[in-house]
């Protein structure tokens, strides 16, 4: 495989170095059906970086970006850098959804990051309406502009010098209930970034990319600029198609011989769920090096089953690859070492959540948890492990995450407090749980997901893991977080989609949880297929499903079965 061509100090200034040393390198979009070279795009880029200027945008300025993935996007997001603005992609979920609350979430966006632009495409016209309403109220000074034209002209040499320091991207949270905070990352954080990517994922020049999760997610975005400006080849579908069509576009994988595709857990269990197996054993996918698994816990039941339902295909023991990152890491924070299989533990799960120590167990003992490694930290990343106390914590012990390095994000955006908050001696406080073991990280989850009860402690994954295999539970979908009883005792929750018949549902659910953890506080909610919620990046709202079912939101939710609270207990 060829060497890395990934260059530069800022985005600008790799794709001129990339339409030098590989003009003809092609990112392709089969969704929109068109496609552009490194060279055309280092000459369109810089049109649309004058186009921008004209219309008013300045450097230093944040731009909204509401542009689907096409040729126009790359076109888009490169004129603004070049032109010294730093891009904020927005966040559209597939189909839009509901467009006012779409548009609502955008606007409060647009209101926090004082945008003064935002690229409003054409085939987002049915949004565009309830978008112009809701900046009315939240952010009137925005002005919407369209993507520019193609076939326009403009001199690089007469455009902005933008400092390595300045803005490139503002990742904006994607969740509904709380004020967005916008990950800044310069130009110097997101080129260290993608070098963390390239060089720890093995990236090369003659990789082929293939992918469909959005770019408005770190992963949709840096993952791709991190092989597009190494000189591969790119494929970039809408996610829509990937919902609609998961086939295809592991055929249209198959047959331009791709290396490397990236999704999150359910996202695997989802192609698997929807390609039969004679169709997947048609096709030859031996040329697939890497399947990116992360942006959620990764499921030791999903690694295994990917790669015994695609060694048919030609895919090998060591294409599954467990990642861990956050849009804080410019994406990456860990990899396991391209190559290796993926490694699976199973560790006591009731020692670790009561002390924290890690105590590896045989898969078949009964309070075996499994767990996955995901490697170790990525070039320019240090991360260690950090207790209750602040202190560094012993290999084998559970506790925070914590990072370090050139591609971790300054801060927030105009949020001094929560830049404060996040930050621990110079070290970024992930949030998440986990371990080191043997010098791998495993993660276990998100610390403001774990649930007490009682002064017990209860990974909500373990919960759901039981809870999912229950017939009548609608495709394994559910979530578990601490609840209350109407007297204030704690108890675990459990969120569960199921038909029109819940009762026994409820019933199986509430036993096999209370029977696996040896608990009695236990209940059970059942809501309709599809009701729970999702961010835009595909991630569960544990947080916000509890919120709202525990406040009696009626739509789509049963009603209780015996006394809500004490008669639910077993």
């Amino acid at each position: 495989m060829r060497p890395a061509l990934l260059d530069g100090q800022t985005l600008g200034e790799s794709l001129a170095l990339l339409a030098k040393a590989a003009p003809d390198s092609r990112a392709r979009f089969p969704t929109a059906g068109d496609d552009i070279t490194a060279a055309d795009l280092h000459i369109a880029s810089a049109a649309a970086a004058h186009a921008f200027l004209r219309a008013g945008v300045r450097p230093g300025d944040i731009v909204g970006v509401l542009v689907p993935t096409a040729a126009r996007f790359f076109t888009t997001v490169f004129g603004l850098w070049r032109a010294g603005a730093a891009i904020s992609v927005l966040p559209v979920q597939a189909g839009f959804g509901d467009p006012r609350d779409t548009a609502r979430r955008i606007a409060r966006i647009a209101g926090v990051a004082g945008l003064r632009h935002l690229v409003l495409d054409r085939d987002y016209h049915e949004l565009g309406d309830d978008l112009g309403r809701a900046l009315a109220t939240t952010a009137p000074e925005v002005v919407l502009v369209p993507p520019p034209s193609p076939g326009g002209t403009g001199d690089p040499l007469t455009l902005p010098t933008v400092d390595p320091d300045a803005l490139a991207i503002v990742q904006f949270t994607s969740g509904s209930t709380s004020l967005p905070k916008g990950v800044m990352l310069p130009h110097r954080t997101t080129m260290a970034g993608l070098r963390a990517c390239v060089v720890s994922g093995g990236f090369s020049p003659d990789d082929v990319f293939v992918q469909w999760v959005p770019t408005f997610h770190d992963m949709g975005l840096i993952g791709l600029q991190a092989h597009w400006l190494n000189g591969a080849d790119v494929h970039a579908f809408s996610p829509t198609t990937f919902l609609r069509r998961p086939g295809t576009v592991l055929e249209h994988f198959a047959a331009h011989r791709g290396t490397v595709i990236t999704g999150p857990n359910f996202s695997y269990d989802y192609l698997l769920d929807h390609v039969p197996a004679e169709r997947l054993a048609a096709l030859d996918l031996s040329s697939w090096r890497l399947a990116f698994n992360g942006a959620e816990p990764v499921s030791a039941a999903t690694v295994r089953r990917f790669t015994e339902a695609l060694a048919p295909s030609g895919v090998g023991p060591s294409v599954m690859y467990p990642v861990y990152g956050m849009a804080e890491a410019t994406l990456s924070i860990s990899y396991p070492a391209p190559g290796d299989t993926a490694r699976i533990r199973a560790v006591d799960r009731d020692e670790l959540a009561r002390t924290g120590a890690v105590r590896p167990v045989a898969e078949a003992a009964p309070a075996a948890k499994p767990v996955v490694s995901v490697g170790r930290a990525v070039h320019g990343v240090e991360l260690r492990i950090a207790g209750d106390d602040g202190a560094v914590a012993a290999d084998g012990t559970l506790g925070e995450i914590q990072i370090a390095g050139e591609p971790v994000t300054t801060g927030y955006f105009r949020d001094p407090e929560a830049t404060r908050a996040v930050f621990a001696d110079g070290w970024l406080r992930t949030g998440d749980l986990g371990f080191l073991l043997d010098g791998e990280l495993y993660v276990t989850g998100r610390r403001k997901e774990m649930v007490v009860v009682h002064g017990q402690n209860f990974f909500p994954d373990d919960v759901e893991n039981v809870a999912r295999t229950v017939p009548g539970v609608y495709r394994r979908r559910c979530v578990a977080f601490a609840d209350t009883d109407a007297e204030g005792g704690e108890r675990i929750g459990v969120i569960v989609e199921t038909g029109d018949d819940p009762a026994p549902v409820i019933k199986e659910v509430r036993s096999r949880v209370a029977a696996e953890l040896d608990l009695s506080q236990v209940r059970v909610y059942a809501v309709k297929p599809r009701w729970i919620p999702r961010t835009t990046s595909g991630k569960w709202q544990r947080v916000l499903a509890a919120r709202r079912v525990t406040a009696g939101d009626g739509e789509g939710v049963f009603p209780a079965t015996g006394s809500p609270d004490r008669g639910e207990r077993v």
